[in-house]
């Protein structure tokens, strides 16, 4: 169990508190607040252990939403979701015949048939809203995090690490080149935010300056 702030070793007691975050503010989340320092026994949530999730929490695949509805790398995400429940003795004899797992793919998100998606609302297009670069700065240290821990001995080996591994790096490309434009505007003055975009404290305090000067 990890403090989903710090990423530090935490004890049960912490990890049922985080796992309740309507019910405490950040401050009685803090990590030095309630663990301080106690000495940390790695533990495993009991989900993982008891028999909950079959083969601990180990993930058996890995899969991108979004490539699921890109339509050159859909089909192939669409394989590996269907092989995972093939392989399970619980759901393999309820899977369609692989011949159509195409045309299912096609029916859902080519055609848009199904249930509808977050893609589907109106008011919640990527290009609605901007992130300042204080934000964009937080993501990238994150991914960089999550890359060198998946690209660790621990884990390199394994072909879910590598999945997500691809994905981060990616990812964070894709990040490093809106920072760069942002960091651009930003010199240039041409830079504007607003209070429906995610600014971060130092960035949210500096457009609040700005705007009651």
């Amino acid at each position: 169990m990890r403090d989903i702030f710090t990423h530090q070793l935490t004890t049960p007691e912490h990890w049922y508190m985080l796992m309740m975050p309507t019910v405490y503010t950040r401050e009685e989340l803090d990590y030095d607040t309630v663990v301080g320092n106690q000495t940390v026994t790695p533990s495993y949530d009991p989900h993982c252990t008891n028999g909950d999730v079959t083969d601990g929490c180990e993930p058996v695949a890995v899969i991108s939403a979004e490539k699921l509805r890109d339509y050159d790398d859909g089909p192939a995400e669409t394989t590996v979701i269907a092989n995972v429940l093939l392989n399970d003795d619980r759901t393999g004899q309820y899977v369609i015949a692989q011949e159509a797992w195409d045309c299912i793919w096609e029916e859902l998100i080519v055609n848009g048939k199904g249930l509808k998606t977050v893609f589907d609302r109106p008011g919640f297009v990527e290009e609605d809203y901007n992130f300042s670069s204080e934000m964009l700065e937080e993501m990238i240290n994150e991914l960089t995090r999550l890359i060198n821990k998946y690209t660790g001995p621990d884990w390199n080996t394994k072909e879910t690490a590598q999945k997500v591994t691809l994905l981060l790096f990616e990812h964070r490309s894709l990040i490093q080149t809106e920072l760069a434009e942002v960091l651009a505007e930003e010199e240039a003055g041409t830079r504007k935010l607003a209070e429906k975009d995610f600014l971060g404290p130092k960035n949210g305090l500096l457009e609040e300056k700005q705007r009651t000067q």
